[in-house]
Order: structure tokens, then sequence, then C-alpha cells
């Protein structure tokens, strides 16, 4: 074995044998431990207590009983045990922001450490996302595909129960499996919704409460935001055709009013495009959702956005920043193809 790079390769390839971690990121971390162990959390008991009243407040929200993750650490806490694994996820949570709404300059500050996770920029693991849709077909809703992640598939009947859109616009139809989940989920509500689903393709849908219209996603936006169609509010329009964002975005924010959302899913690699369309535009990611499951554990990573009521959003874009950005883009896709 010749150097520590080469041994750095073999072992994270072995590793990523016998575990649910990509090599890429085994690698990484490797390659840290050999330039030097790194310091392991350590909480003092002034946050110990910070953390105790901030799980006792969260579990009498929901007549004191506690969620696996909070289950894990009052039982830590209980046992005055606290190994390095059980003190990262403590100190990781002590760090989760209680703000909600906040721009894109402000995610970027707060989370750039996880630029070097299994999936960057998110707590997901590498299996969580590559399995979440299904592994030997893909996830049905009432027998149609349905291209949901298991995350998405929890968060959406929370965000429409609570925002109770009048009309949601889902940019990519598909098959119509989506469409007509939509449907269940706003009927389940006690809601009666407009659904409009768009595709080049016609799908195996066919249901009174959903509008399939056949046309190019690009160009259904331009036609709506060029006539004003008329929409009832709030409405809630889900980015799943994997266009080109720049190129459209301003129609999106033409049909769009305060207290609208737009979901971006599939986002990964399409953070720089986000950035570069909200940079003055008053859209703020809604952590509630994007952050549910553990940090950015959501196809719509950083990308989850409410159009706030402010006239303009922060300027938080310098030239240094967006190729920042780019660069990170870039890295960001290379890390995922390794």
């Amino acid at each position: 074995m010749n150097g520590d790079k080469e041994f750095a390769h073999a072992l994270s390839d072995y590793l990523a044998l016998n575990t649910n971690v990509s090599s890429g990121y085994l690698y990484r971390l490797i390659q840290s431990f050999l330039r030097g162990a790194p310091i392991l959390p350590r909480l003092d008991p002034a946050a110990k207590n910070k953390i105790v009243g901030r799980l006792n407040a969260e579990v009498a929200a929901h007549n004191d009983v506690p969620n696996f993750f909070q289950n894990y650490l009052l039982t830590h806490l209980q046992q005055e045990t606290w190994p390095p694994q059980v003190a990262f996820f403590a100190a990781r949570y002590l760090h989760r922001s209680n703000e909600r709404y906040v721009n894109w300059r402000r995610r970027q500050q707060q989370f750039a450490e996880l630029e070097g996770e299994s999936v960057s920029g998110t707590e997901l693991g590498f299996s969580q996302m590559v399995y979440s849709q299904g592994v030997d077909s893909a996830f049905r809703w009432r027998g149609v595909p349905c291209f949901k992640t298991l995350h998405d598939l929890a968060i959406y009947p929370m965000l429409i129960h609570e925002l109770r859109p009048g009309t949601i616009v889902e940019l990519g139809a598909g098959s119509g499996g989506s469409g007509l989940l939509f449907a269940d989920l706003c009927a389940a509500a006690g809601l009666t919704t407009k659904i409009i689903s768009i595709d080049r393709q016609t799908g195996e849908v066919s249901d009174p409460r959903i509008e399939f219209v056949q046309a190019d996603c690009a160009q259904w936006l331009a036609e709506a935001a060029a006539s004003h169609r008329p929409l009832q509010r709030p409405c809630l329009m889900i980015e799943d055709f994997h266009g080109e964002l720049p190129g459209f975005f301003g129609h999106i924010d033409a049909i769009l009013e305060a207290g609208d959302y737009l979901v971006v899913e599939d986002s990964l690699q399409k953070q720089s495009a986000i950035a570069q369309c909200i940079a003055e535009r008053p859209y703020v990611i809604d952590t509630k959702y994007t952050d549910f499951f553990g940090i950015n554990c959501t196809s719509a990573i950083n990308s989850i956005l409410r159009k706030s009521a402010e006239a303009h959003a922060p300027r938080s874009q310098t030239a240094n920043e967006r190729q920042r950005l780019r660069e990170q883009d870039r890295a960001w896709r290379q890390k995922r193809d390794r």
C-alpha cells in the first residue's frame, strides 16, 4: 500500500461495501482523520440543562409522549451516558435554530458545515436518499406511479393541512399519481382545492378534481403569467419538471402572491440556480418543513419556499458569493456522481 491516499481509498471502498454510506463520504472522513483526529464533541452542564428544558417543552406539546429522537436524548440524559455519537446529535440539536422562515443568505450561514455530509447540505444518509422513492418499483399512490420520497409523502399532508391551499399547480404531472395524491390529501383535509397538473404527456388518471393540461410547463407558466390567470389562494406550486429554473422563474414569481408556496423538488443539483432566482425576490425557506426529519431531509433541499409580503428581499448575493455557489453546485454534482 503506497501512501495514505491509497490506503484511504481502499479502506473507504471496503467500508462502503459493508455500510449504507457512500465511499466518497467515507474517503473524506478517513482523510480528515489522517490529517489529525477531530476533537470529539462535548457538552458542558449548562448545555445539557438547555437541552433538557427544550426537550421537556417540546414533549409537553404532544401530551408528554416523546418521539424516537426525543426519547433517545432523554434516555441518555437520565443515564448520564454521553458517548460521542450521542454528544454529536445533542450538539446539533442544540444548534438547531428556532427561526422558522429564513432567507437564502442566512440559511447558508447556518448550515455551511453540512457541505461535507454524505448527501451534501443535508442530514440525509446516503441509503435514505437512494432508496427514498422505492427500490424494485417506484412508490405508487392508488396503483399509479407517484415519484415522491418517503419524507415528502409525510411533509405534504402537514403543509396542506396548515396552508389550506385554494389551488395546487403541479409542474410535471408524470403518470398522474402525484396529482391524485394531492387531490386525496386535500379531500382528507376537508378542502375543495383546485388541482392543475401540467405535462407534455398525457397521464393514466382521469379525476374531476384534477385539471390535467397537456402542455410544456414553461410555456404554460408564460401564458398564465401574461393572462393573469385567476387562482384561488393560497396557491401551492410544485416544480417537478426539471426545467432550467432561471429561464422561467420570472413567470412563477408573477403568478405567486404573498403567502403562496413554491416547492422545488429534486433540488440537490439546483442550489446555485435557486440562489440566483430568489436572491432579490421576497422568498424565504420554511425550515419547519425542510428540516422536519433533520436538516434538508426532503427532496426539496432548501426549497420549500414561502413568498413573503416584503417588497424586496435582502440583497444577499455579491459576485464572490455567486461564484462560490456555482463552485459549490459543481462540487455537489461531483460528490453525488462519485
